[in-house]
């Protein structure tokens, strides 16, 4: 098989969660023998600051990204830094698409991520090509909050409009969990199957938790991290529902200041870099993007934090903490879609009752060890990507093989 993925921008190599899961889903196809080509439509600001201009990146045999690196693509982007959708994606392809339609024409299968170029892919692929429709998200939900001057009614109904389309038009859709399905069958007509794929975690990051490593004490040093104190991880990139999290962090770091045995807040990723530094407790600290000793700033903390209050799809930072064998405490709002059991894999409480939550966790290591050890179990036999992109790719075979 021959699949041509579509993506709004760079997506390799993978640093937020939805460029995870768009790497993730496709993962195994060259593995098994397929070829896969992805067309992205504009750079990433990671890109750009690493100068990493390059048109064509070979991934592995048989994978490859194809960047189109257009001005136009660029522009029609700055919406979302306002927290806008990408609505102009579509109409930007028929004025710049650079290569695109031959890909299409020459795909046996197109997978489209999320619902803002699928108007687009729908136009241009024939009659005889199926197009999957890769959801990240229900976006009628994630977007449903927007309150921008002026535009709160045209953005929600072009969000729908959008979402219809790539649903019910689609030949088959790909989907994080069991209930974004539901939604759209309630919502929406789909055209096709719906495939649940869930958000998950690489085989390799499976592993135990180190808090005695050499990496673990570097990390610890360098943020200059008491090493008694009991170290609460929040991780994220630069997103809405995730800023709004590290706020509700540092709100329980707040009611916990003083606490003995002292509690340290290490919050990690770009979602840092939109927080008021000169405005944080002492035991708040922000790392910023974290490229160098990624994994040992896991083995440093003894909780991870998951105090999600909005967004949609499910929380693939929660399947990392999984993977890393870390006990976690998530509002009931994180752990949507995801088949957990409170106490065996992790600790459920809403916002206000975070600092007794970690009270207890901080003074129960062995309860700590236990829920990090079952969470870690959970996450290898149902929550990796290679398992999830074996199951995709299986499916399409099912649906329309043979090629």
């Amino acid at each position: 098989m021959h699949l041509c993925q579509v993506a709004p921008y760079v997506t390799y190599p993978p640093r937020m969660g939805g460029d995870h899961r768009t790497h993730g889903l496709v993962k195994e196809f060259p593995v098994e023998g397929d070829t896969v080509v992805r067309y992205c439509q504009g750079g990433s600001p990671a890109m750009y600051k690493s100068l990493d201009l390059r048109r064509r990146v070979q991934i592995t045999d048989g994978y490859e990204e194809r960047r189109h690196l257009h001005p136009l693509h660029e522009v029609i982007k700055a919406p979302m830094l306002l927290g806008y959708p990408n609505l102009l994606a579509s109409h930007a392809l028929r004025l710049a698409s650079d290569g695109l339609d031959e890909m299409l024409a020459d795909a046996d299968v197109v997978l489209a991520r999320e619902p803002w170029q699928t108007p687009y892919i729908l136009d241009h692929t024939t009659e005889e090509t199926p197009v999957v429709f890769s959801s990240h998200n229900v976006e009628t939900e994630r977007f449903g909050d927007i309150h921008q001057p002026l535009f709160d009614e045209h953005v929600e109904a072009r969000v729908d409009t959008l979402e219809r389309r790539s649903v019910e038009e689609s030949d088959a859709i790909i989907c994080t969990s069991d209930r974004d399905a539901r939604v759209y069958r309630e919502q929406y007509d789909p055209g096709g199957p719906i495939i649940v794929a869930p958000n998950g975690t690489y085989e390799s990051a499976l592993r135990e938790h180190r808090p005695n490593s050499d990496g673990a004490i570097q990390v610890r040093e360098r943020y200059d991290i008491p090493s008694t104190a009991t170290v609460c991880l929040f991780m994220g990139s630069n997103y809405k529902p995730n800023v709004e999290a590290a706020e509700a962090t540092v709100d329980v770091a707040r009611r916990m200041q003083g606490a003995q045995p002292q509690v340290h807040f290490l919050i990690m990723g770009s979602v840092g870099n939109a927080l008021d530094e000169s405005s944080l407790p002492e035991h708040v600290t922000t790392t910023g993007y974290v490229e160098a000793n990624f994994e040992a700033h896991f083995d440093a903390a003894d909780i991870a934090l998951n105090p999600m209050l909005s967004g949609g799809g499910t929380n693939i930072k929660l399947i990392d903490y999984f993977a890393r064998s870390l006990p976690v405490i998530s509002t009931p709002f994180g752990v949507r879609g995801i088949a957990v059991e409170e106490d065996r894999h992790l600790c459920v409480a809403e916002i206000d009752d975070f600092p007794n939550a970690i009270k207890r966790l901080r003074d129960d290591p062995v309860r700590r060890e236990n829920i990090g050890e079952n969470a870690r179990k959970l996450a290898a036999d149902q929550y990796t990507w290679e398992a999830a992109s074996r199951k995709v790719r299986d499916r399409i075979y099912e649906l329309f093989g043979p090629f």
